[in-house]
């Protein structure tokens, strides 16, 4: 009988389980020295931690304070709240005062960046007066204090005070949610002897103190009122810690705790400072036992951790020695061998090659997480946007996808399009009109819906080529569709008109089925805008009573126009050759020329733009430019062929600058080098892309970014990315606010300063500056 062959392990498994092992104790080792640090954290915890906690309470309601006296020193001179202060009856002040009184309060809230509910009252009138309502007490309680969870009878009983200083009151919140708040009171005058002084109130949330301190949650927090000899506390009190701080204070005197100062009482560490501004204490209240407890938590919940740490790694080298060393094996052999027999020596080679093929997997995987990343963001405004700039889309618009986005248009029996186009105003005194501009975009929006709502309407709300476009349908086949929407304008632009002043324009198209019939209604909406814009007539609304003229009908393409355009794109200014089709174009749509014939039209400005760049003809994006020119032509989308033709006379103008300046210039280093330090100091631009590079730089966009890729190995967008989010890293750690580095770092947006910093730093700006900012701390406090 054969001897039975002793198994000797190979180099390359010995190499296996080595790794593994190494991991393991690795991870046990960091997993140890992690908890006890932990653990160490926690005792040194004990020490330190009411100290911080005091100092940061102290701090957070000084800052409550100083705000409010400094606001009520402001407003105790205001003309506008002595009227409101002298009035005897709260119906002898107008409305419009008290709504103007609002207006500054709002403006005092806004310059003395104010968080928390802050409002007026006066006694007199009893009227309380906020930044956003005002009111008789009962009624602003209903409106918005209501909302706080606290009885009217406890808001008036505060309110009736007679003030001489600022006061803290906690009043007891009704319900289970857990609520803390703080009500800090000031009289406007405080030396006023009248008992019916205007107070200012400050409502202040203590979970904004909480959510900064996870100790706090467990702690008591305890303000001292020295003038009243008030005490308020977040949690009730024992009779022997209520004491044991008075005490402390009687001890003191007079003074003011300028330090902390500490006691002990019942298991209870209790630390105590004054209020710089007010004659109060503040005291914060330790459980010892909380630390104590979680220490020995600490070390059990260490303990388990590493016992089932090594079980599971016993199980993953079990498991990956019987089902994937074999694998690896094979792989192994069938890797090209140099001047070896022995596989073993080639397991860098193997790793190396396993590498390179997931590093591939992982790009494509990328790639394509990228490509339905943005299919799915191109939701409900995405597929409007096809229908209405593209002819042919219906056929390839997924039904069930708008079934599932709530927009079943494809089932209607009828639809039509309502659209409002804000005129032009003069808007020089205001110091955001971007802003204000949305804001009467959200005035149209909602005062409409509500109106179609009213009527029984389906509707969608679309924003399209600087117009707000109603889809309205029905799924029934209901004759009055036309009346609703009738009386839905004619109310919306009455109601519009007594409050509001902004000016627009209105368009209603014809009756659409189907989802081809939305390219239809919405050429018919420009229709109408045209007309309106031409006959200065915007009484006529809907498409279908227009009163068209033929006019003339002829093409207007004078030869001096098309030797201008031709001598524009052949000396590379884009801008002069631009403005010529521009205005080509407006002529010949004042003619309302035939399809037939604006195509032909579009093919003759065409051609003297490619004729005029004829050296650069076998430019295939010139070809493709060609097609799109083309392609709106028989769409007989009149923007739509500018904009092309616009693009074309681009590309021809930018290939024949590109052209000049390559024979003059080829010096490869120094551009790319001059790109570099363009992207530096226009980080800041929200339009810095390729497109204002190649601009800025004079050449063509793909030429450019093709470029770009060559000298660095970096796409030239990836590279301005991470450049803004150099500078994004700075800010976050000092504190910025998120909308404030959006705009100074160039993202245009919250909403794409959000996703890009995700995309590539894999965490929020919130969470990394949370992450950073406690590594920083950690690392000061080492040292």
């Amino acid at each position: 009988m054969a001897d039975k062959k002793k198994w000797v392990p190979s180099k390359m498994f010995l190499q296996w389980c080595l790794s593994y092992l190494l991991i393991s104790v690795i991870a046990l080792m960091l997993i140890l020295a992690s908890g006890y640090r932990y653990i160490d954290v926690l005792r040194d915890n004990l020490e330190y931690t009411n100290g911080i906690q005091l100092d940061m309470t102290r701090v957070w309601l000084d800052q409550k304070v100083r705000v409010l006296r400094n606001i009520t020193a402001k407003e105790s001179s205001s003309a506008a709240i002595d009227a409101v202060r002298q009035a005897d009856d709260y119906d002898d002040i107008a409305r419009y005062d008290y709504y103007l009184l609002t207006r500054k309060v709002s403006a005092d809230v806004i310059n003395y960046s104010i968080g928390d509910a802050y409002f007026l009252y006066f006694p007199s009138t009893d009227a309380i007066v906020s930044n956003t309502k005002y009111g008789q007490s009962r009624r602003f309680y209903d409106l918005v204090l209501d909302t706080y969870g606290i009885e009217y009878d406890d808001w008036m009983e505060m309110l009736s005070q007679n003030l001489v200083t600022t006061r803290v009151f906690r009043p007891a919140v009704q319900g289970d949610d857990g609520k803390n708040y703080l009500v800090l009171m000031r009289p406007l005058n405080i030396t006023s002897r009248d008992p019916d002084k205007a107070v200012a109130v400050m409502i202040v949330d203590l979970e904004d103190l909480f959510k900064a301190s996870d100790w706090l949650n467990n702690d008591t927090l305890c303000i001292v009122d020295r003038n009243n000899g008030a005490l308020v506390s977040n949690r009730d009190l024992s009779d022997e810690t209520s004491s044991a701080i008075m005490e402390l204070i009687r001890s003191n005197g007079s003074r003011k705790f300028d330090n902390a100062a500490h006691t002990t009482t019942k298991g209870e560490y209790i630390s105590i400072i004054s209020s710089d501004y007010e004659n109060w204490d503040v005291a914060v209240i330790l459980k010892e036992q909380a630390f104590a407890s979680k220490i020995i938590d600490m070390q059990k919940l260490l303990a388990v951790i590493v016992v089932i740490y090594l079980l599971l790694s016993l199980v993953v080298i079990y498991n990956s020695i019987t089902k994937r060393y074999v694998k690896l094996r094979n792989i192994l052999k069938a890797l090209p061998k140099e001047n070896t027999d022995d596989p073993a020596k080639d397991l860098a080679s193997a790793y190396a090659y396993i590498d390179s093929r997931v590093q591939k997997l992982v790009q494509d995987n990328v790639e394509s997480s990228d490509v339905i990343e943005r299919q799915r963001t191109a939701m409900l405004c995405e597929q409007f946007h096809i229908l209405v700039t593209n002819a042919d889309a219906a056929a390839e618009i997924d039904t069930e996808r708008l079934e599932r986005l709530d927009f079943p248009l494809h089932k209607a029996k009828r639809f039509y399009l309502l659209a409002y186009r804000l005129q032009k105003q003069d808007m020089t005194g205001e110091k955001d009109p971007d802003k204000m501009v949305e804001m009467q975009w959200f005035i149209l929006q909602n005062v409409t819906r509500e109106t179609l709502a009213n009527r029984e309407l389906e509707n969608r709300c679309f924003r399209e080529g600087g117009t707000q476009v109603y889809v309205i349908w029905s799924e029934k086949d209901d004759p009055r569709i036309v009346e609703s929407i009738l009386w839905s304008y004619e109310y919306c632009r009455s109601f519009l008109a007594q409050h509001f002043e902004f000016r627009y324009d209105i368009a209603v198209s014809g009756e659409h089925t189907g989802l081809d019939g939305v390219y239809k209604a919405y050429r018919e909406i420009c229709r109408v805008y045209q007309y309106q814009q031409r006959t200065q007539d915007t009484g006529t609304i809907f498409y279908s009573d227009l009163k068209l003229k033929p006019g003339d009908t002829t093409i207007r393409y004078p030869v001096e126009a098309e030797n201008k355009l031709h001598l524009a794109v052949h000396s590379g200014d884009e801008t002069a050759a631009c403005d010529g089709i521009r205005e080509l174009m407006r002529q010949n749509r004042e003619s309302y020329l035939s399809p037939a014939a604006m195509q032909f039209l579009v093919g003759k400005i065409m051609s003297t733009i490619v004729n005029a760049g004829v050296q650069q003809a076998d430019d295939p994006e010139l070809a493709e430019s060609q097609n799109r020119v083309m392609e709106t032509a028989r769409r007989d989308d009149p923007a739509a062929m500018e904009e092309a033709l616009c693009r074309l006379a681009a590309t021809v103008c930018q290939a024949v600058r590109a052209t000049e300046q390559e024979a003059q210039e080829d010096e490869k280093g120094r551009l790319y080098l001059q790109i570099r330090d363009y992207i530096e100091a226009n980080y800041s631009d929200a339009g810095l892309n390729v497109n204002a590079i190649s601009e800025h730089f004079d050449r063509p966009a793909p030429f450019v970014s093709r470029y770009f890729k060559e000298m660095s190995g970096t796409n030239l967008t990836q590279y301005i990315h991470k450049a803004r989010l150099e500078h994004v890293k700075e800010k976050l750690l000092q504190g910025e606010k998120l909308e404030t580095i959006a705009l100074t770092c160039g993202f245009g947006s919250l909403r794409s300063f959000l996703r890009i910093f995700k995309q590539y730093e894999g965490v929020t700006p919130s969470q990394y500056r949370e992450l950073h900012g406690k590594r920083e701390e950690t690392t000061n406090e080492n040292i």
